[in-house]
């Protein structure tokens, strides 16, 4: 059975770790935490284009099969048919341009939404936590909101948006919704007490507790 490959994308700091996790309570899905295969794909599409040896003898048929291959490959030892794979800049032009490219089809995608006043302040909590932090966080801003522009203005149909806001206040209504976009029955997800199932090690990223998440969802105001 082909797995079906879901990306998701757009503004970090907007619920994804709380949404995923969500996602993972139901056996048919695999949810990633923050994945390498986007800059993987857009790097190893580069590495061929710019060979030499290529450009004197090109095989774009043999260079497809090798990006085809690489999100398969990746996800082989999943089983689950429904691949839901996050990385916030899957949706920049470039980036999108080589996904599509090397699937062959245009995927859907989950667009992650929150007012950009509330991810700074966001972060800005995170960096109050994490003095050891040296990188700058304007990186995963710029090409959040890069790739949640390009979709939407793109792809639209494509989509299936998720604002934070209503991941808090409306959780149930808005999971029905995302089953009917990805043509799946609706699964009764277990709210009241919801597992990180995140397994990046923050230490990594320098942030303290960047992908932490409560057990269970507060509503936040509009």
């Amino acid at each position: 059975m082909s797995k079906q490959y879901i990306f998701l994308a757009g503004t970090p700091r907007s619920g994804s770790t709380l949404f995923t996790s969500i996602l993972n309570q139901n056996p048919d899905i695999f949810a990633s935490s923050s994945s390498p295969v986007c800059n993987t794909l857009y790097w190893s599409h580069r590495l061929w284009h710019d060979q030499i040896a290529l450009q004197a003898n090109p095989n774009p048929t043999a260079v497809q099969a090798v990006l085809g291959s690489i999100i398969p490959s990746f996800y082989s030892t999943r089983p689950e048919p429904i691949i839901i794979d996050k990385a916030f800049s899957w949706g920049t032009p470039e980036n999108l341009a080589v996904l599509i490219n090397a699937l062959g089809y245009t995927p859907k995608f989950i667009v992650m939404d929150r007012p950009l006043n509330e991810v700074l302040n966001s972060y800005h909590n995170l960096l109050q936590k994490s003095p050891q932090f040296v990188g700058d966080i304007s990186d995963f801003m710029d090409l959040g909101v890069m790739a949640h522009q390009n979709l939407l203005a793109q792809i639209p149909e494509q989509c299936f948006m998720v604002s934070y806001h209503r991941l808090c206040n409306d959780t149930a209504n808005l999971l029905a919704e995302f089953y009917d976009f990805i043509e799946r029955p609706n699964y009764q997800h277990d709210l009241s007490h919801i597992i990180n199932t995140c397994t990046d090690d923050d230490s990594v990223w320098g942030l303290t507790d960047m992908h932490k998440i409560r057990p269970t969802i507060k509503p936040v105001e509009p």
